[in-house]
């Protein structure tokens, strides 16, 4: 099943007052990974996160865990 990532603690610091926000594509659907390991590595490599920031504040859940 994919994967898609949600936080409440926006990179900036800034919490989400109105619950999750997720990673969305650029035409505002949730983006789908085929694992959590695929996941991170976008986190890592494209979107700036370190990974103690990952691991603290993001979670990597299945498409329908909402």
């Amino acid at each position: 099943m994919p994967k898609i990532i949600r936080t409440l603690v926006c990179p900036d610091g800034v919490i989400g007052l109105n619950g999750w926000q997720y990673l969305l594509t650029d035409d505002g659907e949730e983006m789908e990974f085929d694992n959590k390991d695929s996941a991170n590595t976008f986190l890592l490599d494209e979107g700036g996160y370190t990974q103690e920031h990952i691991n603290e504040y993001i979670e990597i859940i299945e498409k329908g865990d909402k």
